[in-house]
């Protein structure tokens, strides 16, 4: 049957599917890619520095009020960068004396839980006594504003032997417990590590004043772990308790641990997996061959830790399930001389320190894994094939099964409509 004019302009042919699906995919792609490019475009600058031309930066710790507390190994300085990114040009404090030959300096720093109200501040360092043995000692300051104070010893623990310049530790930090752990090396003397007397080689345990507390695994010892040959950092799980650490081996067996309370971690009588010889030494998560000296790891998620690596200046993300087994080991960042400190920030960002700077990685937590270009292309594809294919199932689908009535109007209506769908001819 002929239509009308009127029947004509008020139902005009649909668009063929060819000229439907280009449309579609047009529109998808518009929509797709700003999505992707910010991810594309992040890659190319994953950090950025915070301060730089600083002298060894070799720990660090965030107050409440957004201010970075960090040391200078070999000044004996403690310096502050303020909430705006000064670095203050007086130090918070300086400790003297101080030795800092080798792998010894001003090597830890932690803030009291409560420091919003007593302003305590706690650093751990070595010096030299007249006989040339090596001293690690934790030193307490009161911060007056911008000043450290008062200063506390804490605690002090002297090498098995004189002129030691490695293996001295110094990491420092308070727990969910409101204890202050710390690690403690061998002062390369291993046989010390396993003597259970000694503060030697070990991850000790105290109350903020430096008492021992009462539920360590050996009464009247600070000793919470031994075995430790030279550590460099360490963090608690909050989801899980779980104490990871960081330990660098001789010329093989770099570790990573889980520590628990009077664990055994089997130097010097072995490195690396040590149980099938010994069941009663703890064998480590993740062994290192070639070694890479691992450094300052931070939790960032549940099971989720990032490390530091000193000797290839990798940023690592390592994943562990529940029960402490690896899932994967993702290299994040690569850092031109090395890595230091690694730690979270109050803004849920991760910082770390190399030896002239501190840096933060362009991203919050929790994170998915590093994007690559080409994945994301192949997604992108695919994602607008597979709708174009879809509409174009449906519209051929419903084009068959139905049409759209015709309406006729009176005559007298028509001079209404022209203007409105105007055609020509």
């Amino acid at each position: 049957m002929l239509r009308t004019r009127t029947e004509l302009l008020l139902d005009p042919a649909p668009p063929k599917p060819t000229r439907l699906a280009v449309v579609v995919v047009c529109v998808l792609i518009l929509l797709i890619v700003p999505h992707f490019l910010p991810q594309v475009q992040g890659t190319t600058s994953p950090v950025t520095p915070v301060l730089t031309g600083l002298n060894f930066p070799v720990s660090l710790r965030f107050a409440p009020d957004g201010r970075i507390f960090f040391t200078e190994k070999d000044t004996g300085s403690i310096r502050i960068i303020l909430q705006n990114g000064t670095l203050l040009a007086t130090p918070f404090a300086t400790v003297s004396p101080i030795f800092t030959d080798g792998e010894a300096g001003l090597l830890g720093i932690a803030l009291d839980p409560s420091f919003s109200s007593n302003g305590y501040v706690y650093v751990y360092f070595t010096d030299r006594d007249p006989q040339n043995y090596t001293h690690g000692h934790i030193r307490r300051y009161t911060a007056t504003g911008n000043t450290g104070g008062d200063p506390v010893s804490i605690f002090n623990v002297t090498s098995s032997a004189p002129g030691t310049i490695y293996h001295n530790g110094g990491y420092i930090k308070f727990g969910p417990d409101a204890k202050l752990y710390a690690q403690v090396g061998e002062f390369h003397q291993s046989s010390q590590a396993q003597n259970q007397g000694t503060m030697d080689g070990k991850m000790l345990r105290m109350n903020p004043d430096g008492s021992v507390p009462t539920d360590n695994p050996f009464p009247g010892s600070r000793v919470w772990a031994l075995g430790v040959r030279n550590a460099f950092g360490f963090d608690f799980d909050p989801s899980n308790g779980r104490l990871i650490a960081t330990e660098a081996g001789p010329s093989s067996n770099d570790e990573i641990n889980i520590i628990v309370k009077g664990g055994n971690y089997g130097w010097p009588t072995c490195t690396g997996p040590c149980s099938p010889r010994n069941p009663s030494f703890i064998d480590p998560i993740v062994d290192f061959n070639p070694i890479v000296t691992p450094t300052g790891i931070v939790t960032v998620e549940p099971n989720v830790y990032y490390f530091g690596e000193w000797n290839t200046g990798n940023l690592v993300r390592l994943n562990l399930t529940s029960t402490g087994s690896v899932v994967s080991m993702t290299q994040v960042y690569t850092q031109s001389g090395g890595i230091i400190a690694v730690e979270m920030g109050p803004n849920n960002k991760l910082y770390y320190s190399s030896p002239d700077g501190i840096f933060s990685l362009n991203a919050q937590f929790p994170i998915p894994e590093p994007y690559s270009l080409p994945s994301l292309v192949v997604i992108a594809i695919a994602t607008v094939g597979a709708i174009a294919a879809a509409t174009m199932a449906i519209y051929l689908l419903v084009s068959r099964r139905s049409r759209r009535p015709t309406i006729s109007l009176p005559i007298e209506n028509l001079l209404m409509i022209r203007p409105l769908f105007s055609l020509g001819g």
